[in-house]
């Protein structure tokens, strides 16, 4: 795998590879006219060993009384929004259109995770990536049903509190689908050839969310969209300017309390979310 494709997991599906004992993640108080919104960074996949939950947090969501996501999560909406751009052009196989290298490559990975490819030779490749880093995620523990977001939304569910979404599913996935077929099966080979590998690793990230270490955090998130700033602009910057409007608008017009749960690259640096509601001239308080 890519430094870049790293990068680009750890944005959008931020994993912890090995348990970690506890920590205490950051949390923010966001002040606003009548209402108080609380932001946690999430890790969306999780390994159920991971203690992230503290008397702060647990405070924070028995507090609230709406919630807001990312995105729908459910696995039937997620299906039909991905059915849209899942399959290649009819007759198309995913096999014939790679290089002899590419397919050997191919078979190693899939034999590596021990899965059939067959199923997924009509699937485009952004997909079919994405189906192989989740299979080898899955193999060392981690399971999206522990991801934060999971657990906060299934006890927003569970207590019949209404849930709101900053973005829509189809939004997320045009970010992982590139629209230039060419580029899409340049980048599957190289993630072919580096799959074996590279260890989908990322502690040192995770650690960090734990520990509250924003610095850390950011440092190790950013590094390989330094070279990339159209990229970081598509995945993070313009994403948190809209979502920081939007909360504004519940900050000046709504009553209540709200808890925010979003991936936690979104609420580091000078242009994460808490940052943005700051400048804005709201009260931010990390707590």
């Amino acid at each position: 795998m890519t430094r870049l494709a790293t990068a680009l997991l750890a944005l959008l599906f931020l994993t912890a590879a090995a348990p970690v004992e506890e920590g205490h993640p950051a949390l923010w108080r966001v002040t606003g006219k009548h209402c108080t919104i609380y932001l946690l960074g999430s890790v969306h996949i999780l390994s159920p060993d991971v203690k992230w939950r503290d008397s702060r947090i647990n405070g924070a969501i028995e507090a609230a009384g709406t919630y807001f996501f990312e995105t729908e999560t459910d696995a039937a909406a997620v299906a039909k929004a991905i059915a849209n751009k899942r399959l290649l052009p009819a007759g198309q196989s995913l096999r014939a259109m790679l290089s002899p290298k590419a397919q050997k490559n191919l078979d190693a990975d899939f034999a590596m995770l021990g899965l059939n490819e067959e199923p997924l030779d009509g699937d485009r490749p952004w997909l079919v990536s994405l189906f192989m880093l989740g299979a080898k995620l899955a193999k060392s523990g981690n399971l999206p049903n522990s991801g934060v977001d999971n657990v906060v939304q299934a006890t927003a569910r569970d207590r019949g509190k209404p849930i709101r979404y900053l973005e829509s599913i189809e939004t997320q996935i045009a970010l992982l689908a590139p629209d230039d077929p060419k580029i899409e099966l340049e980048s599957f080979e190289i993630f072919l050839k580096e799959f074996r590998r590279n260890d989908v690793d990322l502690k040192p990230m995770v650690s960090a969310w734990l520990r509250a270490d924003q610095p850390a955090l950011a440092r190790l998130l950013l590094k390989d969209l330094g070279d990339h700033p159209e990229l970081r602009k598509a995945l993070l910057d313009d994403r948190n300017a809209v979502w920081a409007k939007e909360l504004e608008d519940v900050l000046d017009h709504e009553s209540g309390t709200f808890l925010v749960t979003v991936g936690a690259g979104h609420l580091v640096t000078e242009r994460g979310v808490p940052a943005l509601l700051r400048k804005a001239g709201y009260t931010v308080e990390q707590i």
